[in-house]
């Protein structure tokens, strides 16, 4: 029910033997003055076909998904008519028009009490990369930088939304194993960004792969690392410096505003935050996401436990 054309802006042709073959689109945007995030997340499953995800608003106030203002998210949602990402409206409140390919999308949810309307207008291309390091979640992805505007609607409240940003795409076979350990960082500004994915190695967490974005020229990461520091179970703050391949180097701190936690997928947990960063005299914002298979999660270190 999909329909797969195989571009930036198209599902993609699926192995039809494959149940686990997933496609996923996500849209995030945050309110840095009242610690707010705004979430779009859908996922889909074309061998069987269902899809998934949905909308899920957070703040400062609470970080279980059924304390915070929105959490619509759904796992089982039948494909019962064809799906075009290039305009796109889903039985669960999720929309998607692309404006322009590859570079321009709005964006919206409408549901209960909540309606989002949001434009994202991209300041660098839509770069695909390939599996290297993350075979267990997709064949390819796309990590593309921009600007978001618009409105949230809640509870009778409305709250300009105006951030830059990131929107996430990837397609693949996505198999949830008992052994996934990951984090996943980026932040972004007019001029600049990154995007980090790094693994824990000791006291520290080794970055595998991403990259910097600064006065419009991309270069893939070669090297980096970061220390998470955590008090009583929450994170306090991050260290970070990374490499890119032109020999650029940048290094700073972030701090957490807000936090939420929630499986994405049976088996995957996965925490949020909106992040304050420091790069050198800048501040920027954007996330941290800390991801890990349950079995890892239960075994996690005692500067984890609350």
């Amino acid at each position: 029910m999909l329909v797969a054309e195989n571009t930036v802006d198209t599902f993609h042709s699926w192995d039809r033997s494959d149940p686990n073959w997933i496609e996923t689109f996500w849209f995030g945007a945050w309110i840095p003055e009242i610690a707010t995030t705004v979430y779009i997340y859908q996922w889909f499953r074309p061998v069987i076909g269902i899809y998934g995800g949905g909308c899920f608003v957070w703040n400062a106030d609470a970080y279980l998904p059924w304390d915070i203002p929105v959490f619509r998210y759904d796992v089982n949602r039948a494909l019962t008519t064809p799906a075009d990402l290039r305009s796109l409206s889903l039985d669960n409140g999720t929309t998607l028009k692309s404006v322009v390919e590859g570079k321009s999308y709005d964006i919206g949810f409408r549901r209960g009490d909540v309606e989002i309307a949001m434009r994202f207008d991209a300041t660098s291309p839509a770069e695909v990369v390939n599996a290297s390091g993350m075979g267990e979640f997709f064949n390819g992805h796309i990590d593309q930088s921009g600007r978001y505007t618009g409105s949230l609607k809640l509870r009778g409240a409305e709250h300009a939304i105006d951030c830059f940003g990131i929107r996430d795409r990837s397609w693949g076979p996505r198999v949830i194993t008992d052994d996934i350990r990951l984090n996943y960082s980026h932040g972004q500004s007019q001029d600049f960004a990154f995007v980090s994915y790094s693994k824990p190695d000791g006291d520290v967490e080794t970055v595998f792969r991403g990259h910097l974005e600064i006065g419009g020229q991309r270069a893939a990461l070669v090297g980096g690392q970061r220390v998470s520091h955590f008090r009583n179970g929450a994170l306090q703050r991050i260290d970070i410096e990374l490499t890119d391949a032109d020999g650029r180097r940048i290094a700073g701190h972030g701090i957490p505003l807000n936090r939420m936690v929630y499986e994405s997928y049976p088996g995957l947990l996965n925490w949020l935050y909106l992040m304050e960063w420091r790069i050198g005299t800048a501040v920027i914002y954007g996330e941290e996401q800390d991801v890990w298979s349950l079995p890892l999660w239960h075994g996690r270190p005692e500067n984890r436990r609350g």
